[in-house]
């Protein structure tokens, strides 16, 4: 809102507050007080939020507000726009990350998803050799040691890591140098 929108409108959203939330509006001299120290506290903490959704703040959680019997006061206020603002701050974010296009999709080639399956392969046989100890072995780590003549398939694979461990071995796969 602008400065003379603030000065419009100052007294009628308290007189529309009053009605949504039904807090107790002060008598002649705090209204005063209290009209003038909202205008101030629309330009310097609700700079931009118009009439209409300071009414829609209202009429959603205003009405779950407790006023404890006081006079409507700023803190009554601050206590429904505040977390009003932190909702249509985390909308916001979630309709402009919509906006974004989607990342672009990758296929992977047939080297890279083998690749990638070797990761998983020395990554398990790492953290057996740190003390990691899986429940079940994922079967799936066997189709690329049969590929890669690392193993037999009749071999168990479960048998193929623990006579591993017991020769000492660093690696499954040597390491390559170039």
């Amino acid at each position: 809102m602008t400065e003379q929108e603030v000065l419009m409108w100052g007294k009628t959203l308290l007189l529309k507050i009053h009605v949504i939330t039904g807090w107790t509006i002060p008598d002649s001299d705090l209204l005063v007080i209290l009209v003038d120290q909202f205008q101030k506290k629309l330009v310097e903490s609700y700079p931009d939020m118009n009439v209409d959704e300071i009414e829609y703040a209202f009429r959603q959680s205003g009405t779950t507000v407790k006023d404890w019997g006081k006079a409507m006061n700023l803190s009554l206020i601050d206590e429904v726009l505040i977390p009003y603002l932190g909702e249509r701050k985390i909308l916001s974010h979630t309709l402009e990350e919509r906006k974004q296009p989607p990342p672009e999709q990758r296929i992977y080639t047939d080297a890279e998803l083998d690749n990638l399956a070797r990761w998983d392969v020395v990554r398990f046989y790492q953290g057996l050799r740190n003390g990691v100890i899986q429940h079940k072995i994922p079967e799936h780590l066997k189709d690329i040691l049969v590929k890669d003549g690392v193993m037999k398939p009749e071999d168990a694979l479960s048998a193929f890591f623990v006579e591993k461990l017991e020769n000492g071995s660093k690696n499954i796969y040597a390491p390559v140098y170039k």
